[in-house]
């Protein structure tokens, strides 16, 4: 992640938000904790009726974290977000830290509509140095900091509207926080499970057909594949370094992992 000063970062991105908010058709920003020390940043759909599915042009929104810790982005929408670093003092912030990620696509993607009401991950990174306390949170609108600071505001510029034209305007509401369900969470409820798991891998995440699972402490025993429901799709005990996963239609799963003594679980997006 590239660190410039606070000035830069607000002259290289303020042109992002000369954008309009179209209201009633719309995204909010939430936060999900992916297990141990990896979280997603995920974009929530306003209520809708339209089938029409979203083309977004670009996005971006602010993480605040602990004073000293860094984060490191390894996947995103696009695959091609960055993320400026700013210091907390500059902003009248000395215990936090922040990053403004964004990303800007070379061809519009399309997410699906709003009416399948789908939390789509836009951003995936790994919080590094396994802070024990302290909270990471993404920033809301309508905070003192992002109200202060504007550049820091989370957008997303995307057409909405089935008529035609490819017509991209903020679709994030830059006067409310921006944000829905969670958007912050506390290092100190990370359980000794999570902490156990902290080396394990699993890639690609999101995935289409196949998900390579790398763990090198103890063996695994099982994995368990569940709707966000509940519901158990699938179970596996032998070979469990690959799973195979084009049976499964597109979404969000839960995929809890077992060792001998301790388990997980993982949210696992299948393109």
């Amino acid at each position: 992640m590239n660190k410039f000063t606070f000035t830069n970062l607000c002259m290289a991105i303020y042109c992002l938000f000369t954008m309009q908010l179209n209201a009633q058709d719309g995204y909010t920003y939430t936060l999900i904790h992916n297990g141990g020390y990896s979280f997603s940043v995920g974009a929530v759909p306003n209520a809708s009726a339209s089938n029409f599915p979203t083309s977004v042009q670009s996005y971006g929104f602010t993480i605040i974290v602990p004073d000293g810790v860094t984060a490191i982005i390894t996947s995103s929408l696009g695959n091609g977000a960055g993320a400026t670093f700013f210091d907390g003092n500059n902003v009248g912030q000395p215990a936090n830290d922040g990053y403004l990620i964004t990303e800007t696509l070379g061809s519009p993607i399309a997410l699906p509509a709003p009416s399948a009401a789908t939390t789509t991950p836009m951003v995936t990174f790994e919080i590094q140095g396994t802070p024990t306390s302290g909270i990471i949170e993404i920033l809301a609108n309508n905070s003192a900091l992002a109200t202060a600071v504007t550049p820091l505001k989370s957008f997303m510029s995307a057409d909405m509207e089935d008529d035609g034209s490819a017509v991209f305007t903020n679709r994030v509401d830059p006067n409310g926080s921006g944000l829905s369900g969670d958007s912050t969470f506390d290092f100190t409820t990370l359980s000794v499970a999570d902490k156990k798991f902290e080396n394990l891998s699993i890639y690609p995440n999101p995935a289409v057909d196949v998900v390579n699972i790398r763990y090198t402490e103890t063996p695994l025993q099982k994995i368990e594949i569940y709707t966000l429901n509940g519901q158990l799709l699938q179970a596996k005990t032998t070979q469990l370094e690959r799973l195979q996963i084009h049976n499964l239609q597109v979404g969000m799963y839960l995929m809890k992992l077992y060792t001998r003594d301790a388990s997980t679980t993982i949210k696992l997006i299948k393109q």
